[in-house]
């Protein structure tokens, strides 16, 4: 089997790109993901067509700037940001739940969704039609399914009912098919993860760090259970993940938002983004860059976008680190190197437009200092990878269902592993973070889901959390929020496409 010209033409020119990197840490002596090289197309390249899903994971709607407003930006805990005439749709659509159909936003979001489905579609078939029953063939095609499963989780929970497009596309035509229901979404997501549980490693070779394993895909999994409150299921999946001892909490929180701190043991699945010292390979996308203070000289940073709210700023606890590991204040120092800091000040406000910033997404001055090519902006911290599920958010699904399981044992259980998340924060001072010993359940309910909001601030799980949790109305209808805000109506060129076999969702018709 050989790859076909579309391939080549997709892969070539990220081949000769990569031919400039050299010496960095992160891709020494290992094969980059969603980089295509030589030997991919000389061995006929199903791993090459695997490894470029990877990659595609990077485009714009996977993980860029349109992702923000759908997946931070509605939520309580960050604003459009950047300055006021900036981009001012954004604070109409997604901070005011004003959404509209015709946003180019959303429709890059849906259409790059789709596209990754059809090119995983492209390798499961495949690896059937071939009949493929090799462990690396099987290994392959578990990727595959994993990456639909996550991307299809996204269209769901923002969509609700959309198409199942869970074949090989050969003509564009072929992908105009009617909405399926959210229910059947779902069967495929979990026919998919489980398939990748049952074919995935349990990890990789230092030289393939990044690719997806079974951890990540019962993790997933664990979180798709939550979502429909299937918690005795939920519960099987994360404890699962917690049992396999492939996972801890790394000792220090801020070090998880660093690029030492990329791919720990904390880390399940990430989007592997890469620049190197110069600049000259640039293989990240903008979704840090357009998160960056937006300031002058040292302090241009970025574009200033999905800063956090002064609501998640007074929701911390009295002396919580975790707060200023993810706060920049402008006008007061970065926290030094305790917090993740760097002994920097930032200018006040104004000049800058926004109180606070993402720290998350702040970086080195040193390695920043060193990018020489300006083409593309690689200085804007486009090199950190992209967290998607990490072993404390495993641990906090575990500790909400067995929560609403119930009974005195689960509720020992949701209380350890709630403990397992303060502890690691409160870093042995005793007097920060008390211990949780509440045992009555709505109570606990409330601690455990303050903890998520937290511990994964700014890490894009808010909002699809207030509304699995049935809160969104009360905690963000005085933001405009309304019930039907819960899903976004499906973007008007994808209904023009299909030539009416699509139909926008009923509360927006």
């Amino acid at each position: 089997m050989t790859l076909n010209n579309k391939w080549i033409a997709v892969l070539l020119p990220i081949m000769l790109l990569l031919a400039g990197a050299t010496g960095c840490k992160k891709f020494l002596d290992r094969k980059p993901l969603g980089v295509g090289t030589e030997d991919d197309i000389v061995q006929g390249g199903l791993e090459g067509k695997v490894f470029s899903l990877y990659g595609e994971l990077r485009k714009d709607g996977m993980s860029g700037f349109p992702t923000l407003g759908f997946k931070n930006i509605r939520s309580d805990d960050a604003l459009k940001g950047s300055t006021t005439g900036d981009a001012s749709f954004i604070t109409t659509i997604f901070d005011n739940f004003q959404y509209d159909a015709a946003q180019g936003q959303a429709a890059v979001y849906w259409d790059d969704h789709y596209y990754v489905i059809i090119l995983c579609n492209a390798v499961i078939h495949d690896v059937d039609s071939l009949k493929l029953t090799d462990p690396a063939s099987q290994t392959n095609r578990g990727e595959a399914a994993f990456i639909r499963a996550l991307t299809y989780f996204d269209l769901v929970r923002d969509f609700g009912d959309v198409p199942k497009i869970d074949f090989k596309v050969n003509r564009p035509e072929d992908a105009n098919i009617a909405k399926s229901p959210a229910a059947e979404i779902y069967n495929l997501i979990d026919k998919d993860l489980d398939f990748a549980l049952s074919t995935l490693p349990p990890e990789w070779p230092a030289q393939f760090i990044g690719r997806a394993t079974r951890g990540a895909a019962i993790g997933l999994k664990a979180k798709t259970m939550l979502y429909r409150q299937r918690w005795g299921d939920a519960l099987v999946m994360a404890e699962s993940v917690i049992s396999s001892n492939k996972y801890k909490l790394i000792e220090e929180y801020y070090k998880l938002f660093k690029e030492d701190g990329e791919n720990s043991e904390e880390s399940l699945f990430e989007i592997q983004m890469y620049v190197n010292a110069t600049g000259s390979v640039n293989l990240g996308n903008n979704h840090n860059q357009v998160q960056g203070v937006r300031g002058s000289g040292d302090w241009d940073l970025g574009w200033g976008f999905n800063v956090p709210t002064k609501d998640l700023l007074d929701s911390y606890e009295a002396g919580d680190p975790r707060k200023d590991a993810t706060f920049l204040y402008s006008g007061l120092s970065d926290g030094g190197s305790s917090t993740g800091g760097y002994g920097r000040t930032l200018p006040p406000m104004p000049p800058l437009a926004q109180p606070y910033w993402n720290k998350k997404v702040y970086t080195d001055p040193a390695r920043r200092a060193k990018i020489t090519i300006t083409k593309d902006d690689p200085h804007f911290s486009r090199w950190l990878n992209i967290g998607i599920l990490r072993y404390a958010d495993v641990l906090l699904m575990a500790a909400e269902a067995a929560n609403e399981v119930g009974g005195p044992a689960n509720t020992t259980k949701a209380l350890n592993y709630l403990e397992q998340i303060r502890a690691r924060a409160r870093k042995n001072n005793a007097a920060l973070l008390p211990k949780i010993t509440i045992t009555d359940q709505n109570q606990l309910r409330d601690a455990i889901r303050k903890e998520r909001r937290i511990e994964l601030a700014m890490e894009n799980e808010r909002f699809y959390d207030l509304v699995r949790w049935g809160k969104a109305l009360e905690v963000l209808g005085p933001l405009g929020y309304k019930a039907r805000n819960k899903l976004y109506p499906i973007p008007q060129s994808a209904i023009d496409k299909s030539g009416g076999k699509l139909v926008q969702n009923p509360d927006y018709q």
